[in-house]
């Protein structure tokens, strides 16, 4: 097949040069030319959904002659300017029963039925697997958890981003084909081909490496940028099917999505990311702090769902180590008494066998003894950054203390990456066997778990680098024993997959397009068995993880590179 054949609209250059990269591609050679082909155009823009038209012919160069007729027909209406074209083809059928098919998403995670879907037998109601996902047609029932397929949902979809297709009739499906697909995306002169591998399908296939990790970063960084507002505080983040506000508020989260900012900072300085962290950090100072003891000590204050105050050992925390960051990043002491103040609390929060009393009341009564295990790693480890910068031994004599309690009650089964980034760096200062041990066993049985997980969980691949950086750390100390029966080799290869895999939740625009407002996601990270949410301390988990990938990534290239 050559490009001058080509059965298209000649003065539709998109066209021509998605025609040409397809016709050149192994993955269409491969392909039979004289085989029953189905082709799906979505048409991308800025603020709004995917317009997608479908067709199915004989061979490829009639469906393609049909797309290109529909959609030369298409955008000499379109008042919105075309920002992007993905062409997928369909490969692989199975044909089920309505009956099969709801009890295959009943027993399918939210969000991870990586399909597309057919109608019944008319190929005019196949929809592409973003299609279905950006626009929730599979849902679960609130009570029984049956999955079921929302009507209303598809038909508003089809009205709105289907043109000149009927609504679905469905009193007249009765069987439920699923296909998976293969295919391209172009915008701003580049091509992309996609993935077509179950859990990947429809991301672009490219490498993961210095390049690209910069992207995913810098691009997760912006979304933060772009909605912290003008008092500091961020919008909170939004469920980007229908992108409808979250519209709760933690201090707890607006803290740590700021750590994670002033690592990305360490890597990609820029004025616009120093600007959003020092907006964001003001608000948490002047809105978010109430001291006591004529200054002595301070906390974080949170607003409960009801609309009262409580104060959060995770939330003093998070500000401590996004102060601690700040000033290490920028090389000032500009926070440290402020940084004092929230470690004061959190010391004051600490009991005699070295646990931590959870949420107070503004009373500074005991409100909850425990509410979440991290809050304790988030504490231990924020202490420990603040001794590398303030060397009293008030602040590592707590972490010791914290620890030795941790040790006792056996933390490491609760897989934390807050108490991994603590163990590597208490380890700085007391390199003991003790600490090493529980290093290791807080990932030991946890890998091959982490290794096959379907959902992207970010906080693993922060959980798997803080276990290397300490392995690394015990072969230069007399400890390198308890590494016996540890799968170094695994580690490795879980920290591969996981960083590669959890691409699966980035906001791609071949992906974003397909949501209500895919300039509002684009660029960010999000949850897709919370439909797709993407909230700041989302985006927070994923780069912080990146940050510490790429780091490594380099740290390697440079070894290597003195090997040569």
């Amino acid at each position: 097949m050559t490009t001058s054949s080509a059965p298209m609209d000649v003065k539709n250059s998109y066209m021509e040069k998605m025609y040409e990269k397809i016709s050149q591609s192994s993955i269409f050679q491969d392909r039979q030319k004289d085989t029953k082909t189905t082709l799906f155009l979505s048409v991308g823009s800025k603020n709004s959904r995917a317009i997608v038209f479908v067709s199915t012919q004989r061979n490829f160069d009639q469906a393609w002659a049909d797309l290109s007729q529909q959609f030369s027909h298409f955008s000499s209406t379109f008042d919105k300017k075309i920002k992007s074209l993905k062409i997928d083809w369909m490969e692989e059928e199975t044909t089920h029963s309505v009956a099969q098919f709801i009890n295959l998403i009943t027993k399918t995670k939210k969000n991870y039925y990586r399909k597309g879907i057919i109608l019944g037998n008319d190929y005019n109601y196949a929809f592409l697997e973003q299609e279905v996902n950006g626009n929730a047609f599979i849902q679960k029932g609130e009570k029984n958890n049956r999955g079921y397929l929302n009507a209303k949902n598809i038909n508003h979809y089809i009205k709105n981003h289907r043109p000149n297709q009927s609504m679905v009739d469905f009193t007249k499906v009765h069987v439920i084909k699923s296909f998976s697909t293969s295919g391209f995306y172009y915008s701003e002169g580049n091509f992309y081909t996609l993935k077509n591998n179950e859990l990947d399908n429809g991301r672009r296939d490219t490498p993961l490496n210095n390049d690209e990790l910069k992207y995913l970063i810098t691009s997760g960084a912006n979304f933060l940028i772009d909605n912290n507002r003008s008092d500091g505080k961020f919008n909170y983040g939004y469920f980007s099917c229908f992108d409808k506000p979250i519209k709760f508020y933690n201090m707890l989260r607006h803290a740590s999505t700021l750590y994670s900012m002033i690592e990305v900072y360490e890597l990609f300085p820029s004025n616009d990311l120093q600007k959003a962290i020092e907006k964001g950090i003001d608000f948490l100072l002047t809105q978010g702090i109430q001291t006591y003891n004529h200054n002595e000590k301070s906390y974080v204050i949170d607003q409960t769902s009801k609309g009262s105050h409580e104060y959060k050992l995770g939330a003093n925390a998070t500000a401590l180590l996004a102060l601690t960051k700040y000033m290490s990043v920028f090389n000032n002491s500009v926070h440290l008494e402020n940084a004092r103040r929230l470690a004061r609390g959190i010391l004051d929060m600490q009991l005699e066998d070295g646990a931590f009393t959870h949420v107070l009341f503004p009373s500074l009564e005991t409100k909850e003894d425990f509410r979440i295990v991290y809050y304790d790693g988030e504490a231990a480890f924020a202490l420990m950054r603040l001794y590398q910068l303030d060397n009293q031994d008030i602040w590592i004599h707590a972490v010791e203390k914290a620890m030795d309690y941790f040790i006792e009650n056996k933390y490491w089964k609760h897989h934390d990456h807050w108490l991994g980034y603590c163990v590597n760096e208490l380890t700085t200062y007391r390199p003991l066997r003790k600490y090493y041990e529980f290093g290791i066993l807080n990932i030991k049985n946890k890998l091959d778990f982490i290794y096959h997980r379907q959902t992207t969980y970010p906080t693993f691949l922060e959980l798997l680098l803080s276990v290397y950086s300490l392995v690394e750390k015990m072969r230069t100390e007399d400890c390198e024993e308890l590494l016996d029966g540890f799968d170094q080799y695994f580690l490795h290869e879980t920290i591969q997959k996981r960083a590669e895999y959890q691409r699966n939740g980035f906001f791609y625009p071949e992906l974003s397009m397909y949501f209500k407002n895919p300039a509002r996601i684009n660029g960010s990270f999000f949850i897709r068995h919370h439909s797709f949410r993407s909230r700041i301390d989302d985006v927070e988990h994923y780069l912080s993880g990146y940050c510490r990938y790429y780091k490594l990534l380099n740290q390697q290239l440079e070894t290597n590179a003195k090997k040569l």
